[in-house]
C-alpha cells in the first residue's frame, strides 16, 4: 500500500535554488516541498524487488534500508511501514494539451517554434509565450488545469506520472505574466503541481490558486486549499481567502485577507455597447478593478481581460454578440486581487449603431423644421430613429423605423424645450442592431408674433411680447411669404423695433428671439402686414414737375 507523507525540507541545491524563494500550496499546510512515500510491506517484499518495481535505479536499495534503518532485509514483517522519498521514484513522461487559445500564442521547443492552437500538445521542455489580448489554458493528465493570461512566458520543466502511484508530477517556470490554476486534489501519493517564478516556487496538491509573476516579485492568493509561503528568510501560511507576495532579499509577507467580491447584482443582463463600462460599487481598500469576460463557464479562454483604478466593469472593444460569462474582482494596494463575483450576461452590441452627429450632444435645433443626421452605413437594410422627451425614453414622441436615408426632418412642430434623440441600423448579417447613446438638444423658443404695425412719419413701429432670458431679437421684412431674399433685417434688444418706413404696400415680417447662451432661435410664422403708402412723398416727388407746368 502506497501513501505519502511531508518529511525532510528541501536542501538548497545551485545558483538557480538560491536565487528564488519558496512558495508551498499544500493542503496538509507544510512549507516543505519534500515528500516520501509510505509503504506498508506485504508479504515477499524486501528492499531489492521493492527498488526494481519503484524506483530510478537498483543502487537505490541501499538507501531504502539505511533510510528505513532496516536491519534484516530479508525478513521483513508484513505490515511494516516503509518511507521512500519522493525523489528516488521513478516516474513515466507525460505531456500536456491544450484545450483552447485565443489570440497570438506559441509554443518554443528547442529551436523550433510553432503557433498552439486547441487539440495540441504541449511536452515537458517547451515555452509557451502568449501575446497582447492573448490567452490559453493546458489540462495536465489528471485533469488539472492552467488559465494562462496575456503577455505571459511559461515553461512546461517536466511532467511525469510516478509508476508506484499514478500521481502525477508537474513541474512549470512562470517567467513573467499571470497563471489561474485548478488542481485535483490528490488522491495517491507523490502527486505535486510546482509553479517556479523568478521570486517564488507554488507547490500544490490540490488547490485554486492564482500567481503572478511581475519583475522580481511574485503574488499569490488562494482561493481554496492552503498556502505556504516560503524563502530563505522566512515562511508564512495563506489559508484560502488570503494572499502575500515575496521578493527576494526579504521574507514573505504575513497573509492578508483577500478583498472581498464587488456587488454585480445590478448589472444588466445585456450589455448593448462595447467597449463598455459600467460602474459598480467600489470595494473598501481597492485601488484597481479586473473585469474578465469568457465564452463558458470553465474560463478556458479570456475574450476580454480588463482592469482600470474606477469601480466600473470593462470590455474591450470587438467583442462578439453573445452569451458570456462575467467574473470581477478588486485589487489591493499590494497588487494582490480578490475573490471574485460571477454573473452570466449577454452582449447584444452589433451591428453598431451609427454615429449621431445633427443635432450633436448638448447642441440646438433651430430650424423651422428639426433635421436630424447620422453616419450612414453601407451595409444598411433601415434605420431606426426615436425622440422622447426624456433621457430614459418614456415619454417617446416619435419614432420611425425602416427608415432608408441618414437624415430625417420631422413635420411635427416641436415647442421649446430640451430633447432626446437615438439611433440605431438593422444589416442583413447581424440584424437589428442597438441604439446609439442618447443625445440630449435644446429647441429654443421660436421667435413672438409682432402686434399690428404702427406708422409714425417715416418710422414703421413694431412691438411684440418680451420673452424671459432673451438678450436679443433678429426682425427681417420681405415682400414674399417664404423670406426667399428679405429686403430689410433689423437687430435689436428690445421687444420693439423702429425702422425706416419701407415703400407702402404689402410687407411679410418675421422675429426670432436668441436666448442667453443659445444661437438664435426659429423664426417666427410669417405675419403679412400692410404699409401705407406715403402721398405726401409722391407729391414732393412731383411737385417740381407741376411747378414747370
Amino acid at each position: 500500500m502506497l501513501s505519502s507523507t511531508h518529511a525532510h525540507a528541501r536542501r538548497s541545491g545551485g545558483p538557480a535554488a538560491r536565487l528564488c524563494a519558496t512558495l508551498a500550496l499544500a493542503l496538509c499546510g507544510t512549507a516543505a516541498l519534500a515528500q516520501d512515500f509510505v509503504y506498508v510491506v506485504r508479504p515477499g517484499d524486501n528492499p531489492w524487488n521493492l527498488t526494481q518495481r519503484y524506483l530510478k535505479s537498483i543502487d537505490y536499495w541501499p538507501r531504502i534500508q539505511d533510510y528505513n534503518r532496516i536491519l534484516e532485509p530479508q525478513t521483513i514483517q508484513p505490515g511494516t511501514v516503509l518511507r521512500i522519498p519522493v525523489a528516488w521514484m521513478r516516474g513515466e513522461h507525460r505531456s500536456a494539451h491544450v484545450v483552447d487559445v485565443r489570440g497570438a500564442v506559441e509554443q518554443q521547443l528547442g529551436d523550433e517554434v510553432e503557433p498552439l492552437a486547441a487539440g495540441m500538445v504541449v511536452r515537458p521542455g517547451a515555452t509557451i509565450r502568449s501575446g497582447e489580448d492573448s490567452s490559453l489554458t493546458l489540462e495536465f493528465p489528471d485533469g488539472s488545469r492552467s488559465l494562462i493570461g496575456a503577455n505571459s512566458e511559461l515553461q512546461v520543466r517536466g511532467l511525469k506520472r510516478l509508476k508506484a502511484s499514478g500521481a502525477q508530477q508537474l513541474d512549470l517556470e512562470l517567467r513573467r505574466g499571470h497563471i489561474e490554476n485548478t488542481v485535483r486534489p490528490v488522491g495517491r501519493g507523490g502527486g505535486r503541481y510546482i509553479i517556479h517564478t523568478p521570486a517564488a516556487v507554488a507547490a500544490v496538491r490540490g488547490t485554486d490558486f492564482r500567481v503572478t509573476a511581475a519583475g522580481d516579485t511574485m503574488r499569490a492568493e488562494t482561493l481554496e486549499g492552503e498556502v505556504a509561503l516560503h524563502n530563505r528568510r522566512g515562511s508564512v501560511r495563506l489559508p484560502a481567502g488570503t494572499g502575500s507576495q515575496a521578493g527576494p532579499g526579504r521574507s514573505p509577507e504575513r497573509s492578508s485577507s483577500l478583498l472581498p467580491a464587488p456587488a454585480v447584482d445590478s448589472l444588466p443582463a445585456v450589455i448593448d455597447r462595447v467597449p463598455f463600462r459600467i460602474p459598480i460599487d467600489a470595494v473598501a481598500g481597492a485601488v484597481r478593478y479586473r473585469t474578465q469576460l469568457a465564452p463558458d463557464a470553465g474560463f478556458t479562454v479570456l475574450e476580454s481581460d480588463r482592469s482600470g483604478t474606477e469601480p466600473a466593469l470593462l470590455g474591450r472593444a470587438g467583442l462578439a454578440d453573445g452569451q458570456y460569462r462575467l467574473r470581477v474582482r478588486a485589487i489591493d494596494s499590494r497588487g494582490l486581487e480578490g475573490l471574485d463575483a460571477e454573473r452570466v450576461v449577454v452582449i447584444d452590441a452589433h451591428p453598431e449603431p451609427p454615429f449621431p452627429s445633427v443635432p450633436p450632444q448638448g447642441g440646438f435645433a433651430t430650424d423651422e423644421r428639426v433635421r436630424f443626421e447620422w453616419a450612414h452605413n453601407p451595409e444598411a437594410t433601415a434605420y431606426h430613429f426615436q425622440l422622447a422627451a426624456d433621457a430614459g425614453f418614456e415619454r417617446v414622441l416619435v419614432t420611425r423605423d425602416d427608415l432608408q436615408g441618414s437624415s430625417l426632418s420631422l413635420d411635427e412642430d416641436l415647442p421649446a424645450g430640451d430633447y432626446y434623440w437615438r439611433v440605431g441600423v438593422s444589416t442583413a448579417v447581424d440584424g437589428r442592431g442597438p441604439y446609439s447613446d442618447v443625445q440630449r438638444f435644446r429647441r429654443p423658443a421660436a421667435g413672438p408674433s409682432a402686434e399690428p404695425p404702427a406708422v409714425d412719419g417715416d418710422i414703421l413701429q413694431l412691438r411684440w411680447r418680451a420673452s424671459d432670458d432673451v438678450q436679443g431679437y433678429q426682425v427681417e421684412l420681405s415682400r414674399s411669404a417664404d423670406f426667399a431674399a428679405p429686403e430689410h433685417a433689423y437687430e435689436t434688444r428690445d421687444a420693439q423695433l423702429d425702422a425706416p418706413r419701407p415703400d407702402g404696400g404689402t410687407w411679410y415680417v418675421r422675429i426670432r428671439s436668441q436666448e442667453t447662451g443659445s444661437p438664435p432661435g426659429p423664426w417666427s410664422k410669417p405675419q403679412q402686414i400692410e404699409v401705407p403708402h406715403n402721398h405726401w412723398r409722391a407729391l414732393l416727388i412731383l411737385l417740381p414737375l407741376l411747378l414747370a407746368l
